[in-house]
């Protein structure tokens, strides 16, 4: 199997959906030879933060000289990037050759009678064989869009389990409330472990609680609200949180020194169970990490800004953070907005929190089957922004951006993180015809 190969297999899988158990999963790594049993994980659920504080772990265990496997969902660049070892993509080679194996196993599953697996399955599959073969000492597992019900929970014990921020997100598959979907966050809670959450909702927290107590789990919650002395900014941002003082990250969103108090305190519990981390592992992996589409700067003059702010809580803590970093009185009107979702999202919800204040807003249709028409999400943008204009591709839109922009303006492209690749890769490549025309090239 070849890289192309592999991406039409994918792209069939991804036309039948999502199907949420575990029964598939189960079959699927049994013939695989149940590469999982012998990995060692750290398993993170949530709705808001879990790819972030996936990214804090794994760099901390980098930097304490562990060979650290990390998966995580969506992909924003390149398929790849979601199986990574020591903070790398897996080898194109590792890849595919894995990924063969996989198909193999679900191919004979459905030649047998048996239901084809899903993408996400397939795609757990393959991470669990690609970890297993690279040998690696612990794997930062990130849940799908589930918990209890959700591909990757066919593990055995893990050495922690994280469980991040929940707010309502997939409510059709996951619930309507935020107590039903704590539930299934909380379902990766195995018994006899060490589990960590965050202060939140009362709902949330109560629901993890008695999960915890029920599976006999020793629960630590981190609370950020006792980060000090927090200096933000787009390079760096600092805080001191229990016994570190001076703490740096690189990440710029408002939210992440939540996630890296997490993090943190999800580290501190891995001592607890016997890995060694010294504090300066600590410092320099929490100040090396870096993740694609979350408040990401990916061009400069004008600034062009991406997040995948797609649910409420996101957009809530995106338009903090755009308020405080650029949303001065003499800076109101250099606000543009590249915006496009998913169509099962909030989108009313993200438009009222993100469009207001803009001095314009542009609106796309990610290439995904579940996207959000741009001339229905402009509909709704109208309701908050007049200033709203539909561009029929990325590329359309943001020509428009660079146009409307000045060298102070701020271009932000936000809402489904399946468009952001493409905002990245556009603006990657506007930059390179720059440079060679400055040079005469």
């Amino acid at each position: 199997m070849n890289i192309r190969e592999s991406e039409i297999y994918l792209e069939r899988l991804a036309s039948a959906g999502m199907k949420p158990g575990l029964e598939r999963m189960n079959s699927l790594c049994e013939r695989l030879g149940s590469p999982q049993n012998g990995l060692n994980f750290i398993h993170v659920a949530g709705t808001n933060g879990k790819g972030s504080v996936c990214a804090f772990i794994s760099n901390i265990l980098i930097e304490a000289g562990y060979k650290v496997g990390r998966y995580t969902s969506p992909a924003v660049v390149e398929q790849r990037e979601r199986f990574q070892i020591n903070g790398r993509n897996v080898s194109q080679s590792a890849y595919c050759r894995n990924l063969e194996e996989v198909k193999a196993a679900a191919d004979q599953i459905v030649f047998e009678g048996g239901e084809e697996p899903t993408l996400f399955e397939v795609e757990t599959a393959l991470a669990f064989m690609i970890f297993a073969e690279a040998g690696t000492d612990i794997v930062v597992l990130e849940c799908g869009m589930g918990g209890a019900g959700d591909a990757t929970n066919i593990i055995h014990a893990p050495a922690i389990s994280v469980i991040s921020q929940i707010s309502l997100d997939h409510t059709k598959y996951l619930g309507r409330t935020i107590d039903a979907i704590a539930r299934e966050k909380a379902g990766i809670i195995k018994h006899g472990t060490h589990v960590v959450t965050v202060a939140q909702s009362a709902e949330a927290v109560s629901v993890i609680k008695a999960k915890a107590s029920l599976e006999k789990a020793n629960l630590t919650i981190a609370d950020p609200s006792n980060a000090k002395n927090i200096k933000y900014g787009l390079k760096t941002s600092s805080f001191d949180y229990g016994k570190y003082k001076g703490l740096k990250i690189s990440m710029a969103g408002l939210w992440q020194i939540e996630n890296a108090c997490l993090a943190l305190t999800a580290v501190e519990t891995l001592k607890k169970v016997r890995i060694k981390i010294e504090e300066n592992a600590i410092r320099e992996g929490l100040l090396k990490t870096a993740w694609p589409g979350r408040f990401e700067i990916v061009s400069k003059n004008p600034y062009v800004i991406v997040d995948g702010a797609h649910n409420e809580n996101a957009a809530r803590q995106l338009a903090d953070t755009v308020e405080y970093f650029f949303h001065k009185e003499e800076e109101a009107g250099k606000l543009i907005y590249i915006f496009g979702v998913l169509g099962d999202k909030n989108y009313p919800a993200i438009a009222e929190y993100m469009t207001p204040h803009a001095a314009h807003v542009i609106t796309v249709t990610p290439l995904n089957p579940r996207a959000l028409p741009a001339q229905e999400l402009a509909e709704t943008v109208k309701k908050y922004n007049e200033m709203v204009t539909v561009a029929s591709s990325v590329e359309e839109a943001l020509e428009m951006a660079y146009l409307l922009a000045d060298k102070d303006s701020v271009i932000i492209a936000f809402g489904s993180l399946s468009f952001l690749g493409d905002v990245r890769r556009v603006v990657d490549s506007r930059e390179v015809f720059l440079k060679k025309k400055k040079i005469g090239v």
